[in-house]
């Protein structure tokens, strides 16, 4: 009896250890699938910023020189800007108002 006892203990230390071989071979290899992962989104990253900065500028740039040719026009026109704006101000109060009557209910005198 105590021969075959010994006999499982050794039978299940031993496959105690390929199973501890077999989980530390798994995480090897999940650790360098994730490390590779890593490297492959960082380098896709890099080169998607690579591309779109040359964009990004020229976008940058073209907004800038709108917003200066706007800027130059609105002082030219100063007169026609202040009335255009006075004009947009206004129509928007009144709009504004109208909605905002137009969603109340109708409040009667008598009631």
């Amino acid at each position: 009896m105590a021969a075959t006892t010994d006999d499982i203990r050794a039978s299940v230390s031993k496959d105690i250890a390929s199973l501890q071989q077999e989980v530390s071979r798994l995480q090897k290899m999940i650790s360098a699938q994730g490390a590779e992962a890593y490297y492959e989104v960082r380098d896709r990253a890099g080169k998607a910023y690579e591309d779109a900065l040359p964009r990004a500028k020229g976008a940058v740039a073209q907004i800038r020189a709108e917003g200066m040719a706007a800027a130059g026009a609105a002082r030219e026109h100063a007169a026609a800007t202040t009335t255009a704006l006075a004009l947009a101000g206004a129509i928007g109060f009144l709009a504004g108002y109208l909605f905002s009557g137009s969603q109340q209910p109708p409040q009667h005198w008598w009631r």
